[in-house]
């Protein structure tokens, strides 16, 4: 195993109460246009994926989306994602222009560092979060670990960071179906979203999707450049 990656788009809708008469129908053709093969209908939603290639998408009565396990492109999730919401669109008892309450789009990496956590932790602590050295005379003690959230805002949403170096035993509490995790690795986690709180149509939504997954990938990108210096 090299790099680790997952990514989950959630869209958050007033509740519709006929999604429960059209759950099982929308199963089966979701099914067949996704190709993914297996499904079930849960409480009040159903959930269509393939064990395999680690890949779901779900449907309920407030919410929807898509997620995908360790891509090998920047473009396959918003692809992905963007063909399971056009298709949802299509269907007879979806609504057209539901009043969307949040759509988030959470990626999460583990990129494969080959020298020591300590290495790593040093360059993380050099170039992206540091602490002063008034801080470390008052702690006046060894930095065994760092990493922390910080909250921004673009032009397009908001989007909470986590970010540090981590060990193999972390990763398998940080991602889904990770069975071999690298030894080391720089983790970097980006939730994107927005809350519209009105009626969106599906371009309006798609856009966001897109733009949402392709920044969060560019970000995580470039800090790891900044942090490892390829």
């Amino acid at each position: 195993m090299t790099d680790i990656n997952q990514h989950v788009l959630e869209i958050r809708y007033k509740p519709d109460s006929k999604v429960l008469d059209y759950r099982g129908l929308w199963a089966k053709m979701i099914s067949d246009h996704m190709k993914l093969p297996d499904w079930r209908i849960i409480e009040n939603r159903a959930d269509i994926f393939d064990s395999d290639s680690q890949e779901r998408a779900f449907v309920g009565f407030r919410n929807c989306g898509f997620i995908t396990y360790d891509v090998q492109t920047k473009y396959y999730f918003p692809d992905k994602a963007i063909k399971f919401i056009d298709f949802l669109f299509t269907l007879d008892g979806f609504e057209k222009s539901p009043y969307i309450e949040r759509i988030g789009v959470r990626s999460k990496f583990c990129k494969k560092y080959d020298g020591s956590f300590e290495d790593l932790k040093n360059m993380y602590t050099t170039n992206y979060l540091t602490l002063t050295e008034k801080a470390i005379k008052v702690i006046d003690a060894n930095l065994l670990d760092i990493g922390g959230p910080l909250n921004f805002k673009d032009k397009n949403g908001y989007f909470n960071t986590m970010s540090g170096p981590m060990k193999n035993e972390q990763m398998k509490e940080f991602f889904d179906n990770v069975e071999e995790p690298p030894a080391v690795g720089l983790y970097f986690d980006i939730d994107y979203w927005l809350t519209p709180k009105k009626e969106l149509i599906d371009r309006e939504i798609k856009n966001h999707i897109n733009i949402f997954a392709s920044d969060g990938w560019k970000r995580f990108e470039n800090i790891s450049k900044l942090i490892l210096g390829e």
